[in-house]
């Protein structure tokens, strides 16, 4: 059915919907109620596959039998239909969390070394990061780029200690920035990006080695790197890498971070406030 919008099948999959299941539910929401064999007709699906479709779209109380003989059904509305589907989610995550929570990790295979890091792509970063922002109870530490601060506006400087360093872009994001750092208590600063890019670049004397240097500096994209630390406990390095090969390394290991703070801290004394 070319009406219905590719876009819209992915999201409703994404939701927990079988493409089949998602397809027969736009076209009842386009027609409010359909007999079968012109869902079958309009679709394209098998009679198996429709049937199945409606029966599992009616468990889930997505789609009402309005009639046995011709069976037809009804659609419940999207605005309702979507806040079922959320509900559902919710739930289910509620449910296996606490599921997860009675697992005896140390019994249910047996470990012969600690995991050292934890890759987190694309699509699992920023949850990761607004996960260590909501359990951070002693203070945070952040270089990132502007694109970061939506996760960390919203930070407690009274109960945090914070220690936050931006790249500015120099596209209008200083003003947002010190706005930022004005109503709250902590260690702040400004880098000028260029700086960032040039700090090692000086005290190469090498021709090719300064050549080779900025061949490595063009594949990069700082406007995605963020290294993030919670109370000297837990870190976090997204990789300044693009946006189709994002990724990012988790450790809370004593010994790795210890020597990622000894790293940091002589990377930032070299760079010069904005």
């Amino acid at each position: 059915m070319e009406k219905i919008p590719q876009e819209l099948i992915k999201s409703l999959m994404e939701l927990g919907l079988l493409e089949s299941e998602a397809k027969i539910y736009v076209a009842l929401s386009m027609m409010d109620n359909a007999e079968v064999k012109e869902l079958i007709n309009l679709l394209g699906l098998s009679k198996p596959n429709t049937y199945e479709g409606l029966r599992m779209l009616e468990d889930k109380g997505l789609v009402v039998l309005i009639n046995t003989r011709p069976m037809a059904y009804q659609v419940t509305p999207p605005e309702i239909g979507l806040e079922m589907l959320l509900k559902t989610h919710s739930d289910a995550k509620k449910e296996a969390e606490k599921l997860f929570s009675t697992i005896d990790k140390e019994n249910f295979v047996e470990k012969t070394t600690e995991v050292l890091l934890h890759v987190f792509g694309e699509k699992s970063i920023d949850f990761k990061i607004k996960d260590m922002f909501d359990n951070a109870t002693e203070s945070v530490y952040i270089i990132s780029s502007p694109q970061y601060i939506k996760y960390f506006e919203n930070l407690d400087g009274d109960k945090l200690n914070l220690d936050i360093t931006i790249f500015s872009d120099g596209n209008g994001t200083d003003e947002r920035l010190k706005n930022f750092f004005g109503n709250k208590k902590g260690n702040f600063q400004i880098i000028n990006e260029e700086n960032v890019t040039n700090m090692h670049s000086s005290k190469i004397k090498c021709s090719e080695e300064l050549e080779e240097y900025k061949e490595a500096l063009s594949i990069f994209e700082y406007k995605n790197m963020m290294i993030l630390m919670v109370d000297d406990s837990e870190i976090m390095y997204v990789l300044p890498f693009s946006k189709n090969t994002l990724s990012a390394f988790n450790t809370k290991n004593k010994s790795l971070i210890t020597l990622m703070k000894l790293g940091l801290k002589n990377m930032t004394n070299q760079l010069s406030w904005e």
